[in-house]
């Protein structure tokens, strides 16, 4: 974990204080729980194959022996 100072106003760091006392976390974790729900993480992309429908079982296993060189 690193360290970082950030300035905002003495209101809103009073609000996520008491925030993350009810809540029962420290500050850090009660910031990374906020902006989980503000901000989603992207979901993971493989790059293993592409279609523009959804492919059958037989379909993706024929992608994964084909790119595994089966």
């Amino acid at each position: 974990m690193t360290m970082t100072t950030i300035k905002v106003p003495k209101v809103l760091r009073d609000r996520l204080h008491q925030m993350a006392s009810q809540d029962g976390l420290t500050l850090a974790q009660e910031i990374e729980r906020l902006m989980e729900r503000a901000v989603p993480r992207p979901k993971p992309s493989m790059g293993i194959a592409r279609s523009d429908k959804p492919l059958t079982a037989e379909e993706i296993d024929a992608e994964l022996a084909a790119g595994l060189g089966e």
